[in-house]
């Protein structure tokens, strides 16, 4: 009996379905469009919501500065000229010879939780550094070393010791993972801030190719750190902003019998020679022209094709015509390649044998490698270019006086006095050149405009 029913009720159905064969066409394709544009717009999405896409693969422990910046604060903020600022503590001490460092917190601060937030709440992991808490408000740090900026390594964002509770507008709600690394993480607002801030999912792509087709399909209505923000569509707006804590170096190994060692002209000749990259916030030193320590009167390099010529002339009295005549080899990452391309064109003007190769990683042996670097807030570059940094002093650049201004700046509490070291080391770099500073690159975003006033909101949120 029941085989003979349901024989019966597909029959019926398959009968209504010929008979009504264009409408129900019709309708699959309504229902097709409608999933497109919901994947693309969400338009059922809740409005006061907002979906980013960050560039990257992140832990829990390493999220990035535009997850933990919504969830809490650090010790300490660095302002745009790179002076170490109170946020969560009222001041600090330090010893005369700056190995001790004693922080008092802030009254009335408190976790997502409502509970006052207290010293031992607190989890510090420095290299040779111990941390003991006095009482609730001090937490107090012994270095084995004598070293003055040790407040500016304390910017990180801080979570409540066995728990994922910060000071910030917003808490963790969820997190998924693939394996060990995280695909998406949840979060809400705390009420007691402002119960006008949108929930806001981030999800994390592994590539900026990934996370652009991402945004395509509507996963995210924000995308950072992407590229390109060429886009047709008048729906889609972007910002940017110039990212201080990086900058694009080509950096000459000390090593090459070409570039490196005493061949100081030759490198100021390519350096001069190289062309500043006008869209972009030039370099002309190893620090931003915001920084306290940047000196103005150091010496400049970029689109000088006179003074090029001039050091051309110095290291032809240094050099042979056959070394001279050898090829030099610039070695970019993919990102740089375009700006690789440019650097080459000029090195050729100057009647250098001048090739570009493209990979992937960092080499072990170049003899020019254009590169990004990363570069602290405080203008002790001590691991860059002391001689005895191997690993990360990539050049292999070797000056006894730079060294010696560096291991005096970070010793000095005097801001005035490490200025004058800071002064000095710019100097002989630049008169060395073992590097040529491009500029610093721009960190950028790309939203969509419907979305316009919760992405504002959590733009205010990053001090962007």
């Amino acid at each position: 009996m029941k085989p003979r029913f349901l024989k019966l009720v597909v029959l019926v159905i398959w009968h209504y379905l010929k008979r009504n064969v264009i409408w129900f066409g019709l309708g699959m394709i309504i229902l097709g469009i409608i999933i497109i544009f919901q994947s693309r717009f969400n338009f059922f999405y809740s409005p006061n919501a907002l979906r980013i896409g960050l560039i990257g693969t992140f832990q829990e422990h390493d999220l990035p500065d535009e997850v933990t910046g919504l969830i809490s604060e650090g010790l300490v903020e660095a302002d745009e000229t790179g002076m170490i600022k109170p946020v969560l503590i009222s001041g600090w001490e330090v010893n005369s010879d700056a190995t001790e460092f004693k922080f008092k917190l802030k009254d009335n601060i408190k976790w997502a939780d409502s509970s006052p937030v207290k010293s031992a709440d607190l989890e510090f992991a420095i290299p040779n550094v111990s941390v003991s808490y006095p009482d609730d408000k001090t937490i107090q740090f012994k270095l084995k070393e004598a070293y003055s900026p040790f407040p500016s390594l304390l910017t990180k964002t801080l979570i409540k010791k066995s728990t994922s509770l910060g000071t910030g507008p917003y808490r963790i709600k969820s997190v998924e993972k693939s394996r060990i690394f995280i695909t998406k993480i949840t979060l809400e607002p705390i009420p007691s801030w402002n119960d006008k801030l949108p929930n806001i999912d981030v999800r994390f792509y592994p590539s900026e190719k990934i996370a652009q087709t991402g945004f395509d399909l509507g996963e995210v209505e924000v995308l950072g750190g992407v590229s390109n923000t060429k886009f047709d569509s008048n729906l889609i707006g972007t910002r940017q902003k110039i990212d201080y804590s990086k900058i694009i170096t080509i950096l000459y190994h000390a090593n090459d019998s070409l570039v490196g060692g005493k061949n100081r002209s030759l490198r100021q000749a390519l350096s001069f020679i190289t062309l500043p990259i006008r869209s972009e916030e030039i370099a002309d030193n190893p620090y931003p022209k915001t920084s306290w320590a940047y000196d103005k009167s150091a010496k400049k390099y970029l689109g000088n094709k006179k003074e090029a010529e001039s050091a051309l002339e110095r290291a032809k009295t240094q050099m042979g015509d056959n070394q001279l005549k050898a090829e030099i080899i610039l070695t970019a990452t993919p990102n740089l390649a375009e700006v690789g391309k440019k650097v080459v064109q000029g090195w050729k003007s100057l009647g250098f044998d001048a090739k570009l190769r493209v990979e992937s990683g960092i080499p072990q042996n170049f003899q020019a490698l254009l590169i990004t670097q990363s570069i602290p807030t405080d203008p002790d570059q001590y691991f860059l270019w002391h001689a005895t940094q191997t690993k990360t002093n990539l050049s292999r650049f070797d000056s006894k006086r730079v060294d010696k201004d560096l291991e005096d700046g970070r010793k000095i509490i005097n801001q005035d006095e490490r200025q004058e070291k800071y002064f000095d080391f710019q100097k002989t770099l630049l008169e060395e050149a073992p590097a040529t500073f491009l500029y610093f690159p721009k960190y950028n975003l790309v939203y969509l405009k419907k979305k316009e006033k919760q992405f504002n909101q959590i733009l205010s949120l990053w001090k962007f």
